[in-house]
């Protein structure tokens, strides 16, 4: 997917919120579930996966708005 524009970074934005919003999500869900007693390896390794999309996301941000600032000051 590409985000080389301004319309893109905000779209970048918005994906990334609701990827935290999910991570949190799966934190509560797996802390309930162990809580309880069940097995969550298989929900930490899904949590893990996508902490690490995430994360690109985010250097994928930064990416976008160091280019965008060059731009700017070009």
């Amino acid at each position: 997917m590409s985000y080389g524009d301004a319309g893109g970074l905000l779209e970048l934005e918005g994906e990334i919120a609701k990827q935290k919003q999910r991570v949190e999500d799966q934190e509560v869900l797996i802390s309930v579930l162990e809580h309880d007693g069940h097995d969550v390896s298989e929900q930490e390794a899904a949590l893990r996966v996508e902490r690490a999309s995430l994360a690109l996301k985010i250097v994928q941000q930064i990416k976008l708005m160091a280019s965008n600032s060059s731009n700017v000051l070009a």
